[in-house]
């Protein structure tokens, strides 16, 4: 999975970190020149693979971001558990490293380390993998086959709580992903929820929680048809990542180093555990 336009998202997250790191002494003189900066966005689950670790160079000033100019296409990536170091395989889009879960799969509890060596640039980053999570409570909250009806005249009235556990640490945050999959049963409209959010979006997330209780509301929602409920329990850094860049397109970028995980460049290398279940939505006869 991916959040909503990361590549996007962190490409000028990336801007803006090198427009912040020139605002140094006491004059608060702007420093314009360029700075290479190595930019990871990797995410990892238990009981699976390595899916992708994407690798960017920062944009210059002056030019627009784009994914394939930029893309870090040469690196010696690493991924270690501790006992054993893993290098990671390019994949064909330019950019991406993989691993699979026939060579390393992914273990709640664990810390995975990952270390990307390019040029002169070594950059590092830890993970502590959260315990694997179950939704608790579908039977008694969802329909037993799983469609739900939303009223377009009364879309406040769509409302479900959904619980997913066990918590294996106090301060754990959650996070549920609804993701469309199929966009022919036709788009719901956002007009009906207030102003238009996310209009493209396949992928939408609620808030940040703060406990293993989520409720399911019908802006979440943005096509009619089978969607994927995912609940997802996050590790520290999935959560500082959020705090930075925000959610959906109306995302702003508030670059903070101490929310910065990745040591000798910047971006995010975080860990969830996941449980899914497909719903189907109907608009209400």
């Amino acid at each position: 999975m991916r959040l909503y336009h990361i590549n996007k998202i962190i490409g000028i997250w990336a801007i803006g970190f090198i427009f912040v790191t020139g605002l140094v002494g006491c004059d608060g003189a702007i420093e314009s020149q360029y700075q290479e900066q190595v930019v990871v966005e990797g995410f990892i689950y238990p009981g699976g693979g390595i899916d992708s670790v994407i690798l960017h160079y920062t944009t210059p000033f002056t030019l627009s971001y784009d994914d394939s100019t930029y893309a870090i296409t040469d690196a010696d990536v690493r991924v270690s558990d501790g006992a054993n170091e893993y290098v990671l395989l390019p994949r064909t889009a330019r950019g991406r490293y993989y691993l699979p879960a026939s060579t390393l799969r992914i273990q709640s509890g664990k810390t995975y380390s990952l270390t990307v060596r390019v040029k002169d640039h070594v950059v590092s980053a830890h993970t502590t993998v959260p315990a694997q999570i179950k939704y608790l409570n579908l039977d008694s909250t969802l329909p037993k086959n799983l469609v739900l009806l939303l009223d377009t005249v009364n879309p406040s009235s769509f409302s479900y709580q959904l619980i997913a556990g066990p918590v294996d640490v106090p301060t754990r945050r959650y996070m549920l992903e609804v993701s469309a999959q199929d966009t022919n049963y036709g788009k719901v409209a956002t007009n009906l929820f207030g102003p238009p959010v996310d209009t493209s979006a396949y992928v939408r997330y609620s808030f940040i929680q703060t406990g293993p209780v989520i409720t399911l509301y019908s802006r979440l929602f943005g096509w009619y048809g089978p969607n994927n409920l995912t609940f997802l329990a996050l590790d520290s850094n999935w959560v500082d990542y959020k705090r930075q860049v925000g959610y959906g397109e109306r995302a702003q970028i508030h670059y903070q180093s101490s929310l910065n995980h990745v040591t000798g460049g910047i971006g995010v290398w975080a860990s969830a555990a996941r449980d899914v279940v497909q719903v189907f939505l109907k608009p209400k006869p």
